[in-house]
């Protein structure tokens, strides 16, 4: 009798061991079948450095190097004060903080604001519906982190990135104009010509200035 009830235990051990594996099996399946290729593709987009036409994914350069060239060229605070927020902001969207820092130092004249935009507008970002360029058309960030996230939530707008917290007016403009042309950007390249800047030469602007980060 004693032998038979170890027999019932074993075998009901292993039962149930049968069953757990099973279930972790078809947990793993589930898994899978619920990931689609698109989401797949951005968490890969995400894990892989940039290419170096490339918006999105991991930036080439790190932090301090970026903060050693802003200084060497003489950006004045309303860069260096972002460039920690850049690097923690950014990838929580894809985007590389390199290439926004360096659009920031083109946009803002290496942060001394010579046009109308004024700080901590990092971009020239105008106001909803404002086609004027005067100081009054402009977007005036509050802080440093604002001006930082409103340049990120508008670069989502043209990628088809979800926007951080409530986006700015000009971000649903943005968003729809990028919509009308039916493509998101992705290329540093694609920027200029009309998209986010008339002036054709716009990217190879940017990218003289990450290939400056890298010397």
């Amino acid at each position: 009798m004693a032998e038979k009830e170890h027999v019932r235990s074993y075998t009901g051990s292993s039962g149930v061991l049968a069953m757990l594996a099973l279930l972790l099996l078809l947990g793993g399946a589930f898994a899978l079948s619920a990931s689609s290729p698109a989401t797949e593709a951005r968490a890969a987009e995400a894990r892989a450095v940039r290419a170096p036409d490339s918006i999105l994914g991991r930036p080439i350069y790190g932090e301090a190097r970026v903060k050693r060239y802003a200084r060497s060229i003489g950006s004045t605070r309303y860069i260096l004060r972002t460039i920690p927020i850049y690097y923690r902001l950014a990838p929580r969207r894809g985007l590389a903080p390199d290439v926004l820092i360096a659009q920031a130092i083109l946009e803002t004249g290496r942060g001394h604001y010579g046009g109308d935009s004024r700080p901590w507008n990092m971009a020239g970002i105008k106001k909803g519906g404002r086609v004027g360029d005067a100081p009054r058309d402009f977007e005036r960030p509050r802080t440093p982190r604002a001006g930082v996230r409103m340049h990120i939530n508008h670069m989502a707008a043209y990628t088809g990135r979800r926007p951080i917290g409530k986006p700015h007016d000009r971000f649903y403009d943005a968003r729809a104009a990028q919509k009308a042309r039916g493509y998101w950007v992705r290329r540093i390249s694609q920027l200029g010509g009309g998209v986010w800047a008339t002036d054709p030469s716009y990217g190879r602007k940017i990218r003289r200035i990450l290939n400056e980060m890298g010397q």
